[in-house]
């Protein structure tokens, strides 16, 4: 299932590994209860009466490959497909298929080429590490050694960089020539996972096991604060961002790249799957999600809930995954706060009272606490009508 490097953390609250695109439902209640049904049908039936267009199902990644297309990795069996979808028409355009199980994946920005880890299907797994170009579907394997993420692309797409022996490599995507570009000796820090990223700035990534030391390289490599992964650290033209805190109380933290200064954007959140596009940052707060304006420094909330969201280039969409099912819903639908969502959200409250103290449903020694913090996102999203 999606990113199973850290899935297992979050079924417990115990580890200090990362969980994205997860339905806690899953996690913490029955699958085959009636109440669990009854939240699962509800949930798409507001999609439903939202206009929400549905793409696939059991998605393991999505990505935006450009304001007219997504691209996904759909997941059959030990079978991986990569998958390019037109928006406006639906067509589907498979990629390349591939078996084991997926662990990450990247999409350079300019939406042509995909990177993808995953463990071999062999007796004895392995990771293993490619990048595909999009326009033609040809495939450039290299070699990796751990199953964390350890590569990115360059801020225009052409230049991919992974780690090899001691050094970041920085290999040019369009003439296959690869030279060292940060190595041990150089880096402010070294540890089993060492990764470059580059929106907008240049950051530095260092770390193992949900700790990631996290620096922006300015005259000297500054650090600016730990993360949990190094998925969700991202940076726009005004601030950095990146995933904080621990199972339970995860947190999406922004740094000004002019102050120098730190701010809490979101706190208690069980699975932020923090995004960053077109100036905004997207995230949830317990499944509904929230953004950040940084050009007008406005947090605002929504009544739709998700698995993790992307807001698409061109700021016109929303791709949603719920329950390993890619949704498109406009950007407009996702913020504005509808009359029917109220009864929506009291439907919700009225089935997890059902279940908060039904134990027998209880999967987990955590699932009132998680059933306790979701009543209290909803109850707060209530006031709003």
């Amino acid at each position: 299932m999606h990113y199973i490097y850290s899935a297992i953390a979050i079924l417990c609250l115990t580890t200090t590994a990362f969980a994205k695109g997860i339905s806690l439902d899953a996690v913490y209640m029955d699958k085959n209860s009636s109440e669990y049904q009854k939240l699962f049908f509800a949930r798409f039936n507001n999609y439903a009466q939202m206009g929400a267009q549905f793409i696939d199902s059991d998605i393991v990644y999505s990505a935006w490959r450009s304001g007219k297309e997504i691209v996904y990795i759909k997941e059959s069996g030990i079978n991986n497909t990569i998958v390019v979808c037109s928006i406006a028409t639906r067509k589907k355009n498979p990629l390349y298929t591939f078996k084991g199980t997926v662990i990450s994946a990247r999409t350079s920005t300019n939406g042509r080429y995909i990177a993808v880890k995953y463990f071999t299907n062999q007796k004895i797994p392995h990771p293993a590490l490619f990048i595909i170009d999009s326009t033609n579907g040809n495939v450039k394997p290299f070699q990796t050694l751990t199953a964390g993420t350890d590569f990115s692309f360059s801020d225009d797409g052409n230049n991919f960089y992974y780690k090899k022996n001691n050094c970041i490599v920085a290999y040019r995507c369009d003439s296959s020539l690869e030279k060292a570009f940060l190595c041990s000796s150089d880096a402010p820090q070294w540890d089993e996972i060492c990764t470059i990223i580059f929106n907008s700035n240049q950051l530095f990534v260092s770390g193992s096991s949900g700790n990631y030391s996290v620096y922006i390289k300015q005259k000297l490599w500054n650090k600016i604060g730990n993360a949990v992964t190094p998925m969700e650290i991202f940076s726009d033209s005004f601030a950095i961002y990146y995933t904080g805190g621990y199972p339970g109380n995860y947190t999406v933290n922004r740094y000004s790249v002019k102050t120098q200064k730190h701010e809490t954007l979101l706190q208690q959140s069980l699975n932020p799957c923090l995004q960053v596009s077109r100036n905004h940052a997207i995230f949830l707060k317990n499944a509904f999600i929230m953004m950040y304006d940084s050009i007008n420094g406005k947090l605002f909330t929504t009544t739709v809930e998700s698995d993790e969201a992307i807001i698409s280039p061109n700021g016109f969409y929303v791709a949603s995954t719920i329950y390993n099912r890619l949704f498109i819903i406009p950007y407009a639908t996702v913020v504005t706060i509808n009359p029917k969502a109220g009864r929506y959200l009291a439907t919700l409250q009225e089935l997890y009272r059902d279940v908060v103290n039904k134990k027998y449903l209880h999967t987990s020694p955590y699932t009132r606490t998680y059933i306790q913090q979701k009543q209290t996102a909803i109850a707060s999203l209530l006031t709003l009508f």
